[in-house]
């Protein structure tokens, strides 16, 4: 079962990966600076925008279907849900990646006693509840919460309302990559030892700009860039100096 691919430009290998109840539709504004040096590989979710649904999905399983349609080595750099399964891949499988870009990412996306820096479980559990009362309320919802705070949070929520409807996911692929969301990777970002950049909004309500102080304690190396007037799409909101940093890092860390 093959994974929706499409490829852009030129230059060293880029994998972008998207964020949930969305598509690889979400990178349309960065596809044109961006494809101008590197050769961009944009992959949906399994379960997600054109990608078919898997029936048992797993962190490891949806780890390997993306490896599958990805390039030998490349920088993987993802978004929210992307952020976390770039994670898995690394650890899946190190020697395919080169560098590691969380965007709007944390390895813990719900709280734990030991980690306060993230979604509240109630939160989190009303997601989770709504999507079988009705999943266009709760996708909507979703893309108001990432808004929140964002200095161009019309521009993003009509971004993001049109890549929802252009998705169009299934119920059953919204539960099962809502899941991976729930999972603890804080063991694998620890383990992981390729060079790390985290890209972080100041005003984001999903990924509290706090977990930047906690993550010093899985991995001191990590560089943390932050974006004082975006929420959970600094890549929207700040587009230039996103890929300006994203350029530097890939660029001073490259192995």
């Amino acid at each position: 079962m093959s994974l929706h691919t499409e490829h852009y430009g030129a230059g060293p290998d880029l994998v972008l990966l998207h964020g949930w109840g969305l598509s690889s539709a979400i990178w349309q504004p960065l596809i044109e600076p961006l494809a101008s040096h590197y050769r961009l590989t944009l992959i949906d979710i399994p379960g997600l925008g054109q990608s078919p649904t898997l029936e048992c999905t797993s962190i490891d399983s949806v780890a390997e279907m993306l490896l599958d349609g990805a390039p030998e080595r490349a920088v993987w750099l993802g978004w929210s849900l992307g952020g976390a399964l770039a994670l898995a891949v690394a650890n899946r499988a190190p020697e395919r990646v080169s560098q590691l870009v969380l965007t709007a990412a944390t390895p813990c996306f719900v709280q734990r006693d030991d980690w306060p820096c993230a979604m509240a479980e109630e939160t989190f559990d009303a997601f989770a509840s709504g999507l079988g009362d009705n999943g266009a309320k709760t996708l909507s919802r979703f893309a108001m919460l990432q808004t929140q705070g964002s200095t161009s949070a019309r521009q993003e929520l009509r971004l993001l309302k049109q890549v929802i409807a252009a998705s169009a996911a299934d119920e059953q692929g919204l539960v099962a990559t809502l899941a991976l969301l729930a999972e603890d990777l804080r063991p694998l970002l620890a383990h992981v030892s390729h060079p790390l950049m985290l890209m972080l909004g100041e005003q984001d309500p999903l990924v509290p700009i706090e977990m930047a102080e906690h993550i010093g304690s899985l991995r001191a190396d990590a560089v943390i860039r932050r974006y004082a007037t975006a929420a959970h799409l600094p890549f929207i909101t700040e587009p230039a100096r996103f890929i300006e940093d994203l350029d530097d890092f890939i660029a001073g860390s490259r192995l």
